[in-house]
């Protein structure tokens, strides 16, 4: 059911659904991960294994934006929404900043998991 058909208008920014693991700072020193389940330009859905509480002051780092500044809008046992200080460009974000591996264009089997030329069972007669 959309905000639309109940009357309303939708606040919401459109989310990208995404799974990424990014720093993660408190306001009260603590430190840890945070893996992101979905971004907009306005917050994040998200779990984390550091203690966060509704409204807490939280810098997230995603890669390409830099430190994102926000506040816990909600949370639910490990799952918590942040919402941003300022909206961000989602155009800038980068998913790694690893390079991006080629699949070698020529592999081999190991022997072992090669087709068997002989797949008669030991102890069994043939007829011919």
């Amino acid at each position: 059911m959309s905000c639309d058909s109940q009357g309303g208008t939708c606040d919401r920014a459109k989310r990208k659904s995404l799974l990424t693991k990014t720093p993660l700072h408190n306001e009260s020193g603590g430190h840890g991960d945070a893996r992101v389940r979905n971004l907009s330009a306005k917050g994040l859905g998200g779990v984390t294994d550091i203690s966060v509480k509704r409204g807490q002051h939280l810098v997230i780092i995603l890669n390409g934006i830099g430190p994102v500044r926000g506040r816990v809008a909600w949370v639910k046992g490990k799952n918590f929404g942040m919402e941003f200080d300022e909206t961000i460009d989602l155009d800038r974000l980068e998913m790694s900043n690893a390079p991006i591996m080629q699949a070698p264009e020529r592999f081999s089997v190991a022997s072992r998991y090669q087709p068997m030329t002989d797949y008669k069972r030991p102890g069994f007669n043939h007829r011919r």
